[in-house]
């Protein structure tokens, strides 16, 4: 069943027009919400909205546990990833993980194999800006956080932090 969800999703329904496009979007959202409650692990919240170009991979390490929007052409490679709820994200967010080994320089890197695929939670009431990157040395963003649009974040983020730039580093924190 599985299989019929990932072609439903990754051939109909993530092509379909942006949630706030008038007309199909409202239907285009209920469509992907009900992919999603099929192919995440998880998916607790009744407000979650896929964007239009998201990618999950095959969904098995994906829990969303309360309401979310992901960005349109939102990407997640190689992570385990856990999302509290209330969490907002920008267009064309990325949680990359996983990579290559590179530790015998004898091996060729592309021959050495692939690192396993590295967990990332999110907690609640978080605000990731468009075209942010994490990189798999962020392991937790913390609760009420704000990632600025842009931020390579390669470091936990702290609870209540804004944090920015290439590396991102905590701006100030909100309390």
């Amino acid at each position: 069943m599985r299989k019929f969800w990932l072609i439903l999703y990754y051939g109909f329904a993530q092509h379909l027009p942006k949630s706030t496009r008038p007309v199909f979007g409202k239907l285009a959202k209920k469509i992907r919400f009900a992919c999603a409650r099929h192919l995440f692990a998880e998916c607790k919240g009744e407000d979650v909205n896929v964007e239009q170009g998201a990618y999950v991979g095959n969904g098995r390490n994906f829990h969303v546990l309360g309401d979310a929007a992901i960005g349109k052409d939102f990407v997640c490679h190689n992570r385990i990833v856990t999302i509290h709820g209330n969490v907002m994200m920008g267009e064309e967010v990325m949680f990359l993980g996983g990579g290559h080994k590179f530790d015998n320089p004898a091996v060729l890197i592309g021959s050495e194999g692939d690192l396993p695929d590295s967990p990332l939670e999110v907690g609640v009431d978080v605000w990731i800006g468009a075209r942010a990157i994490i990189l798999p040395g962020c392991k937790y963003i913390g609760a009420h956080s704000i990632i600025g649009a842009g931020s390579v974040v390669t470091h936990d983020v702290p609870d209540y932090a804004i944090v920015g730039g290439n590396p991102a580093k905590v701006i100030r924190m909100r309390k």
